[in-house]
């Protein structure tokens, strides 16, 4: 019997101070919803418009054990790390990064009359796969693929909607990662794995999932079922997120996210030993 997924629980992001000059909202791995496995964090992240040259984000820190996706919204995103990799994406465009066993990098949100805004999603690696070399991919726009269906359109970041491949297929947990947009009395419905955690990120405008309502940034964690309907009065852009739990130890301890204290223990004495991500 088909089984809809409808909003288990819906709650709006809180404030996360990180980040000079960075307005942070979080969803995941903030005070409201620690883990929802195996995504690790969801933050909306965006700067002011300036007109001015000084970039803001985030520094040079360390990661490992973990995986993150980075969409822009608007604006422009850098990204530089300690394996050679450097580059910059715009609105639609997506940056993919694993840790796996350590790496150093920055990500910065590039000054704009425009201001620069992005969802960026942590997975946690499986725990066969902590320790895999790092990499690192970045996506342009048109490389997104995109398709229109009434009056919805839906941009495929990773995973498969309707036949449509997305444009990432390295991420170990395999997600599906869609942005959609709906127009005025748009809706979009399509099925899903009834064993996936899913949710949906609003990123702005009304939506209605089963009967419940949301209305600006709000996350909802949807229930099991191999369905999903979206629909809006107004019109509205979110993201939608699914993927299999792993169903292992998570333990977290700053950014580094691995199963075992000794895991984390490790982690420590290689940075304070100078051999974190040093080849």
């Amino acid at each position: 019997m088909s089984q809809p997924r409808k909003v288990a629980f819906a709650f709006t992001p809180t404030h996360a101070d990180e980040a000079k000059g960075v307005t942070i909202r979080r969803s995941i791995g903030g005070e409201r919803l620690a883990i929802l496995d195996p995504f690790m964090l969801l933050d909306h992240a965006s700067i002011a418009p300036s007109e001015g040259n000084e970039t803001v984000g985030f520094p040079r820190h360390p990661h490992r054990g973990i995986e993150t996706l980075s969409y822009v919204l608007r604006g422009r995103v850098g990204h530089k790390d300690s394996i050679g990799n450097e580059g910059e994406v715009g609105p639609g465009g997506t940056q993919w990064m694993t840790a796996g066993n350590g790496i150093y990098h920055e990500e910065m949100l590039l000054p704009s009359d425009d201001g620069a805004e992005m969802l960026q999603l942590w997975f946690s690696l499986p725990q066969n796969l902590k320790r895999v070399p790092p990499g690192y991919k970045g996506v342009h726009e048109d490389d997104v693929p995109e398709f229109q269906t009434g009056n919805a359109t839906v941009r495929v970041v990773a995973g498969s909607v309707d036949g449509t491949e997305g444009a990432f297929t390295e991420i170990a947990v395999k997600p599906t990662v869609l942005d959609i947009q709906l127009g005025a009395g748009g809706e979009f419905e399509f099925e899903t794995e009834a064993k996936e955690a899913a949710f949906v990120y609003l990123v702005s405008g009304d939506l209605e999932i089963a009967g419940r309502l949301l209305k600006g940034n709000q996350m909802a964690v949807l229930s099991s079922g191999d369905h999903v309907r979206l629909e809006s009065k107004e019109g509205a852009r979110m993201l939608y997120v699914a993927a299999v739990p792993l169903n292992e130890p998570i333990l977290q301890y700053r950014s580094f996210v691995m199963n075992t204290v000794e895991d984390i223990q490790e982690t420590v004495e290689m940075i304070e030993s100078g051999a974190f991500a040093n080849g």
